[in-house]
């Protein structure tokens, strides 16, 4: 999805990733999480360490919530960014 906004001010655009019950290889189902912290970035601004398509962890509560077109997005400023899950699933810390 893409959006026609140019984040300033170190702010990215997110929306969350809703991640259902799971069950592992030997059958434990593990409930949805009660509050999501993973998201993917829709937008970012120029020069920031996460960049649009990164899948994040973020802190809860802190953002601006935004809706486009019935579609809910979160306005987070990138402090408030935990860690950028990479490509092989594990996770990195921001600096």
């Amino acid at each position: 999805m893409s959006i026609a906004m140019k984040m300033k001010n170190d702010y990215i655009l997110t929306q969350e990733i809703v991640q259902g019950e799971r069950r592992t290889d030997s059958g434990l189902i593990i409930p949805e999480e009660k509050y999501n912290r993973v998201a993917l970035v829709i937008e970012a601004a120029d020069n920031l360490e996460v960049k649009k398509g990164d899948q994040i962890v973020k802190t809860i509560g802190k953002g601006t919530e935004y809706t486009f077109e019935g579609d809910k997005f979160e306005i987070l400023h990138i402090n408030h960014v935990l860690a950028v899950i990479e490509e092989d699933g594990t996770e990195t810390t921001s600096a």
